[in-house]
């Protein structure tokens, strides 16, 4: 007589798989724009650091236009550059962009993602 193992997946096992696999995809759905958002936030602070460091006329002012200007081309929707906070330490800016976002996922459960980035300029 000859044994035969069957070998595989149930049908059950096999839904059950999808439904945890197609939870995470939905939930990398939801997320990604909020993400993606923050990288342009990011991106920002910086490009104003790399363009004001070491400027000695640089002021809070002038930052704070350089992130009005930065958010325009950015289309930057999530903060504004009043939202931004800028503390002058020594002969440094520091500039921080703080800010939560929620997201709903499904029926009342829903993701709040907190962000926040820091950058300095050197002001001489």
């Amino acid at each position: 007589m000859i044994r035969s193992r069957q070998k595989g997946m149930t049908f059950l096992g096999v839904l059950v798989l999808i439904l945890v696999a197609g939870t995470w995809v939905y939930a990398g759905i939801k997320l990604a724009p909020i993400y993606l958002e923050y990288m342009k936030v990011a991106s920002t602070l910086e490009k104003v650091r790399d363009e004001y460091n070491s400027n000695p006329e640089t002021s809070e002012f002038m930052i704070r236009k350089a992130f009005e200007r930065h958010f325009n081309i950015e289309m930057v929707n999530v903060i504004t550059e009043h939202d931004i906070l800028i503390k002058r330490d020594g002969g440094m800016f520091r500039v921080t962009a703080a800010y939560e976002e929620t997201t709903p996922f499904a029926f009342n459960v829903s993701f709040l993602v907190s962000f926040d980035k820091t950058v300095e300029i050197q002001a001489r």
